[in-house]
């Protein structure tokens, strides 16, 4: 999947193959951008929709989108975002009233909130697919457009399991409110977690289209477990140690006025260690796996980022965040992308130019397929 942090990239078979097999090379992915160049971009896209009540996000966000891809070089050529801000807007007051109904319907009653249930979870598979096919193919590259092909039925295998794993605790508490522990039912499915994201990630970089060219995914999902693993075992070590802050604490305030700041102590603990550890661990793992098993004919991405040093990134930049009171933010986000542009490689076969060049002389049927029906784009 093309997200703003993991820009794909496609070449033609039958130009690459024309090169010699010793003029395969590594091409590096390069942000021309600045902190300070989006953070005054950042500040009129918070302000203007501050003042719209909302409606300019996303006009903000195509703003956000045509920086960051525009900033985006590759072998001296910039990607492109081209999307219809009308477009996200329409998905962002679709959003609301789904969140709406989602929060409000079991004030009506529990039959209304199990059929609004039920219809998120019908319709979510197909809206992220749209919103798939909405960002892919309004990005460009060298003036072709990228593309996603993954078919409705795809969808729904992907994205149904865990959509039903995450709402079946709260439909059984709304079913049975006498007996809570019911909720505790569908914990088993979680240990298929893995499993299931795997799946998702399948669905995203197994149909992804650049020109004419489809990419091929070769990643097994037994091998979403370990990165799962670690960071459960980091998990469980923050808890511990919140646990054992919460200990310590306690005994040496004896029962006095200190004890009220236990918890906040072990609540920053915990929080640091899943946020700050945990969750960016487990982003690199998985970035770094589904990646390098990404493909096109005549190229081969590689995902190198290293972990310990995402860490320590995302610890400076959420601790900047807090003591600027949020200022640091636009700043985080671009070092964040930089970070990880650095460390994505595209092994090429041959000459890129070539290889688009000839891409372009048949994209323009593919080009008209993949436009039919974008879908509305839902992510904020």
């Amino acid at each position: 999947m093309h997200t703003l942090t993991d820009p794909p990239a496609g070449l033609d078979a039958d130009a690459v193959d024309r090169a010699p097999a010793d003029a395969a090379h590594t091409l590096a992915l390069r942000f021309s951008g600045d902190g300070r160049e989006y953070f005054r971009i950042w500040v009129v896209n918070l302000l203007l929709t501050l003042a719209t009540l909302g409606i300019y996000s996303a006009w903000a966000k195509v703003r956000r989108l045509q920086y960051f891809d525009r900033n985006t070089i590759l072998a001296g050529a910039s990607f492109d975002f081209h999307g219809d801000p009308r477009a996200i807007l329409a998905g962002r007051l679709l959003s609301v009233v789904l969140l709406a109904a989602y929060h409000y319907a079991f004030g009506f009653s529990t039959s209304f909130g199990l059929v609004v249930i039920a219809g998120l979870l019908l319709l979510f598979p197909y809206l992220m697919r749209g919103a798939l096919r909405f960002r892919l193919g309004n990005t460009s590259y060298r003036g072709l457009r990228l593309g996603f092909d993954g078919s409705v039925g795809q969808a729904y295998l992907a994205w149904m399991p865990p959509a039903f794993t995450f709402l079946m605790p709260g439909a059984l508490l709304a079913l049975y409110p006498e007996q809570p522990e019911l909720a505790a039912l569908p914990l088993p499915l979680y240990l298929l977690w893995p499993l299931m994201h795997a799946r998702i990630r399948r669905f995203q970089h197994a149909h992804l289209l650049f020109g004419g060219q489809h990419s091929a995914y070769a990643l097994k999902a037994r091998r979403f477990y370990k990165p799962y693993l670690v960071a459960g075992l980091l998990g469980i070590g923050g808890v511990f140690g919140a646990g054992l802050v919460a200990g310590i604490g306690a005994w040496a305030a004896g029962g006095g006025k200190a004890m009220a700041f236990v918890p906040a102590v072990a609540a920053v603990i915990m929080v640091y260690v899943m946020y700050l550890l945990a969750g960016p661990y487990m982003v690199v793992r998985v970035a770094n796996l589904a990646w390098s098993h990404t493909s096109f004919p005549g190229i081969r991405l590689r995902s190198t980022l290293p972990a310990r040093a995402f860490m320590k990134l995302q610890t400076k930049n959420a601790l900047l965040t807090v003591l600027t009171l949020g200022l640091y933010r636009p700043f985080a986000v671009v070092a964040v992308y930089r970070f990880r542009l650095a460390h994505l490689h595209i092994e090429v076969d041959g000459d890129i130019e070539a290889a688009c060049a000839h891409v372009a002389t048949r994209a323009s049927a593919v080009g008209d397929s993949v436009a039919d029906g974008f879908g509305i784009d839902l992510s904020w």
